[in-house]
């Protein structure tokens, strides 16, 4: 009977360690980062993300009725082929308002898009020093997605002459477990 106890405590302790592992192993591979250099792979190398045009949006907003008035710049994003993880895409938006010269946010004149090719992804408000465009789910097809700030004309009066928007881009990928798979 004290033999089969041991082995009982034993088996316990290994299970134990085993199951620290596991949640050790899992937490490491869970992972987020976000950054403004080209390319971006986190540590398991599964995700790409790649600014083509920089990722400042800065500069003179003419009031404009749409975003093709405003700046833009672009991100890829993608699961590498190899990779046999998922992964959801976040595209924020930070704006720099420490200028004397910078458009005032809480105005609601300042406007933002995010397309994938034609498509319009998302669109609202800028209202946030930080402000989350788009999150959307990662494909193995690298994705460029276009990200346009502009002036609502409707809304911007004299008030904007000489007003500049200072910003740019950050994208970042999280590792994701989807249902069935």
């Amino acid at each position: 009977m004290k033999m089969e106890k041991k082995r009982k405590l034993y088996g316990m302790i290994i299970g134990v360690v085993a199951f620290i592992a596991v949640v050790a192993g899992l937490t490491y591979a869970w992972f987020t980062w976000a950054s403004n250099n080209t390319i971006i792979q986190g540590d398991s190398g599964c995700f790409t993300i790649q600014y083509t045009n920089g990722t400042a949006i800065s500069g003179s907003l003419a009031p404009s009725s749409d975003y093709t008035g405003g700046k833009s710049t672009t991100a890829t994003l993608n699961i590498n082929s190899t990779c046999t993880t998922d992964g959801d895409a976040t595209i924020n938006l930070i704006t720099d308002s420490s200028a004397a010269t910078a458009i005032d946010l809480t105005t609601n004149a300042v406007k933002y898009a995010v397309y994938q090719g034609t498509t319009q992804v998302s669109a609202g408000t800028v209202t946030q020093a930080t402000q989350a465009l788009a999150t959307f789910p990662l494909t193995k097809i690298a994705t460029e997605y276009t990200i346009y700030v502009w002036v609502d004309g409707e809304i911007a009066d004299n008030s904007f002459v000489g007003k500049t928007y200072s910003g740019y881009i950050s994208a970042s990928a999280v590792q994701v477990e989807r249902n069935g798979g």
